[in-house]
């Protein structure tokens, strides 16, 4: 699986995440360690967003490291943030979540009930927090990524570049358009071309 790390020479890695990606290739169980604390808070999170079900998000997440491990041995650093690589990942599986869920079209006994059990204004909540999720389903990867970033897990323009390996007028141009979209949808107002628009 890690023979292709021969290819690499130690002299292309010059940074601290090239540096934790090339040890994540050569197997090293501290490198994996570190790279599931780094990121299991980002990537549950967007698989939250994503998936709407905190149960489903727990197997995405746990499915997307599983993933990184069997691929790591063929990505290629460069210099984009290796959580870019796992938000493809989990967008990916995610979207193989919602078609399976589809096909079966049961929702799982344990929403239904928590829903019915749930007072007025906490029923108000889910509807509300159902809503955007959806609109954010039909907003880019790019996106979703931002709005994730800056809104749910508080993240800065900088700190929301970074992650992604984008420059901040990027970022906010992205943040504009993902809310405007957003409050079009939610408005009714959207046709899905005016959705996905650079």
């Amino acid at each position: 699986m890690f023979m292709a790390i021969r290819e690499v020479l130690h002299d292309e890695v010059t940074d601290e995440e090239g540096a934790l990606i090339y040890r994540a290739q050569l197997a090293d169980a501290a490198a994996w360690d570190e790279i599931f604390n780094r990121y299991y808070d980002h990537v549950f999170t967007f698989a939250l967003c994503k998936a709407g079900d905190r149960g489903a998000a727990e197997d995405i997440t746990a499915e997307v490291f599983l993933e990184a491990w069997k691929g790591i041995g063929r990505y290629r650093y460069r210099g984009t943030p290796l959580v870019s690589w796992l938000y493809r990942i989990t967008h990916n599986l995610c979207a193989d979540y919602h078609r399976k869920r589809s096909r079966s079209r049961t929702a799982p006994l344990a929403d239904d009930s928590a829903q019915a059990a749930a007072p007025l204004d906490e029923a108000e909540q889910v509807a509300l927090w159902q809503s955007v999720a959806a609109a954010m389903k039909r907003l880019t990867l790019d996106q979703q990524f931002v709005l994730v970033g800056r809104f749910i897990q508080g993240l800065s323009i900088a700190e929301t570049a970074a992650l992604l390996g984008k420059n901040e007028n990027a970022v906010k141009a992205l943040e504009f358009r993902a809310l405007r979209s957003v409050r079009r949808i939610l408005a009714g107002a959207a046709t899905p071309e005016e959705v996905g628009s650079k």
